[in-house]
């Protein structure tokens, strides 16, 4: 299956959706963008089984390992999902590969940032700095797969009031934006995110990110995601 690419994140998706917008019977799949389709439904994939797994369409291949209880939910070239059986895609584990920075603007278009060029993960992280509404703490080095790492928390400011249009007054702050396949990942309310910035060896860069939507089952969420990152090892293709 091609699991749908999602015009916002499914966490915002899932806790924004309203009568004036269905939530397909996936159980985490985005709001339709606006002024475009609804997205179709599809079913939830089965449980991965204890194990290594491949991915068979993300670049570069990855592979990790989980326990039983979690889903590949998305494996598409420039994004992967895993997600918890329990929380679903909600919440979970997410792999973007080159993105660049989302516009800014208020409108909160599916385009990237005008004037902004961040081809590394060093550069990325800079401007994501610059974000106004947005917290980045805790600065690390790390490592994943044997390759370098800068890991960093991400939240919104507590006295953040600016929402998309399609938020409903939710605080949001844009972020990052695939311009392969359209993706559009938005941080809302009292979302919580752990990033890691990965350089890969031939060029690029993958953010991976440990995603929160409801900020207080973060500390959980890492403690169950550690060793999935901690198996994680990249293909030099």
């Amino acid at each position: 299956m091609l699991p749908e690419v999602p015009s916002v994140n499914r966490g915002l998706a899932i806790a924004l959706a309203v009568a004036t917008f269905a939530v397909a019977a996936c159980g985490g799949s985005s709001l339709p963008p606006p002024g475009g389709a609804t997205p179709g439904a599809a079913a939830t994939p089965a449980p991965l089984p204890a194990g290594q797994h491949t991915s068979t369409a993300f670049q570069p291949t990855v592979t990790f390992t989980t326990a039983v209880g979690w889903v590949l939910y998305t494996d598409s070239a420039s994004y992967l999902n895993l997600g918890p059986v329990v929380g679903g895609d909600v919440v979970g584990v997410h792999l973007f590969a080159n993105p660049v920075p989302l516009a800014q603007s208020t409108d909160c278009p599916t385009a990237a940032e005008p004037g902004v060029t961040a081809t590394s993960s060093t550069t990325f992280l800079a401007w994501m700095k610059t974000i106004k509404g947005l917290n980045v703490t805790s600065t690390s080095l790390a490592s994943i797969g044997g390759l370098p790492a800068t890991a960093v928390d991400v939240s919104i400011k507590s006295d953040w009031t600016a929402s998309c249009p399609f938020a409903g007054g939710t605080p949001t702050v844009p972020l990052i934006f695939g311009p392969a396949n359209g993706l559009r990942w938005v941080i809302a309310g009292d979302e919580r995110l752990r990033l890691y910035f990965v350089d890969l060896p031939k060029g690029g860069f993958v953010v991976l990110d440990i995603d929160a939507f409801v900020g207080t089952e973060m500390d959980s969420l890492l403690s169950n995601a550690a060793p999935i990152i901690k198996s994680m090892t990249f293909a030099s293709n």
